[in-house]
């Protein structure tokens, strides 16, 4: 794959991110929605993929990237790069590099639909700290029952709950995906918590039955709580299937960050993940941490975990939002007890763990009182308290 310089992005070219209520990106990382000509937001509940590729945003991204520059829209991956990380930019150039290997020629026109990220609503059982309403419908919930009664119709969470339904509402997105599955390549499904979204297992087996599936790449991030049977007699007849868990913490730590998980449950399922994959050889497994305020303290245990349960890769993702839970958030003196805690680790990851402290020592994000407001109002809310697992963390920010 011939690129024009090496701050060049494949995916405004090759790929869209459906977000869990229908409107769309060019990956889950780009700052704004994509809009049409008139400044709307493209809704996929009626939109048309060639369109939204065609559209005025993708064709002005290609052009940027064409011309050497660094968009704006792609800030997120600047700052990781910046601080000597791996982008989701980079990444991308290397898991699509076999899909591309042949593309040498680039101008503003895009190129095949071959990646496809599909989070196919916010439909999950865990209301998770670094999560929200927009990702998760327990998460809505639980904020729509503390509004007052007069607030939850006009609400922004009743307004997630109402548009994280929309692949189970729009025929136009399902026969538009049909359109390009001679394309198509690569599959990502997050969510929501994409194991209880059966519409994308039903998709998976139009795929099988058009003929298609042995050409398709899968990658899943769940939340580990799930293990679903009716999906061992669909993946085998794809190219690929990865399965990245979410897992940020372990024991009291892991269940206080994803409400209403039971550590021991995800541990069982993970093995039974494990059997799955000696059975089937196009099956992996990863895991996908994502550091934040609450387990970057305490990376070196995630760690210790991971090294010993044999995944096949460990992919340690940045949490840019909401800024409340980023690392940049912390207070200057936790920054300082963290600094030294992630430099001077004896991890097999301490040079990740360096480079997630350049990250957070780049720039500073919300005040320390919005961030202890915000842990404190959740902290009421679940009868929890950040002091019965995480002491060192509330003493360096000042939780009481």
């Amino acid at each position: 794959m011939k690129l024009p310089h090496d701050k060049f992005c494949v995916l405004p070219w090759v790929s869209l991110e459906a977000s869990p209520i229908g409107t769309v990106r060019p990956c889950c990382l780009a700052k704004d929605e994509l809009t049409d000509n008139f400044d709307n937001k493209f809704d996929l509940n009626n939109a048309k993929l060639d369109d939204i590729t065609s559209g005025v945003d993708m064709t002005n991204l290609r052009r940027y990237f064409l011309d050497g520059e660094q968009p704006s829209a792609c800030q997120r991956c600047w700052a990781e790069e910046d601080a000597g990380r791996t982008s989701k930019r980079m990444h991308t150039l290397d898991r699509l590099k076999d899909i591309l290997k042949h593309e040498t020629t680039w101008t503003e026109e895009p190129k095949q639909l071959y990646f496809l990220d599909l989070k196919l609503g916010n439909i999950c059982n865990l209301k998770c700290r670094i999560c929200g309403s927009w990702s998760s419908s327990t998460y809505a919930g639980e904020e729509l029952k503390a509004l007052p009664k007069e607030e939850r119709k006009t609400s922004f969470h009743r307004e997630m709950v109402q548009k994280g339904a929309w692949p189970r509402k729009s025929n136009t997105f399902w026969d538009e995906l049909k359109e390009h599955v001679g394309t198509i390549r690569y599959l990502e499904f997050t969510g929501g918590e994409p194991f209880m979204i059966t519409e994308h297992f039903e998709f998976l087996n139009t795929l099988i039955d058009m003929g298609v599936a042995h050409n398709i790449e899968i990658h899943y991030n769940t939340n580990g709580t799930i293990y679903p049977n009716e999906a061992e007699n669909i993946w085998f007849h794809f190219k690929h299937v990865e399965i990245a868990f979410s897992i940020d913490a372990t024991k009291e730590r892991f269940e206080y960050q994803r409400t209403e998980a039971k550590w021991s449950e995800v541990e069982a399922n993970i093995a039974k993940f494990k059997t799955l994959r000696e059975q089937f050889t196009n099956i992996s497994l990863q895991v996908c941490s994502t550091i934040n305020i609450f387990n970057v303290m305490y990376l070196d245990e995630v760690a210790e975990w991971i090294d010993k349960q044999g995944f096949d890769f460990v992919y340690w993702n940045m949490l840019h939002d909401a800024p409340v839970h980023s690392i940049i958030s912390l207070p200057k003196e936790a920054k300082k007890i963290v600094y030294n805690k992630l430099v001077n680790s004896n991890s097999n990851h301490v040079e990740e763990f360096k480079r997630t402290a350049e990250f957070m020592m780049q720039r500073e994000g919300v005040s320390q009182y919005d961030l202890l407001l915000d842990i404190k109002r959740i902290d009421q809310r679940r009868g929890h308290s950040l002091l019965n697992h995480h002491v060192e963390l509330a003493k360096a920010i000042g939780y009481e």
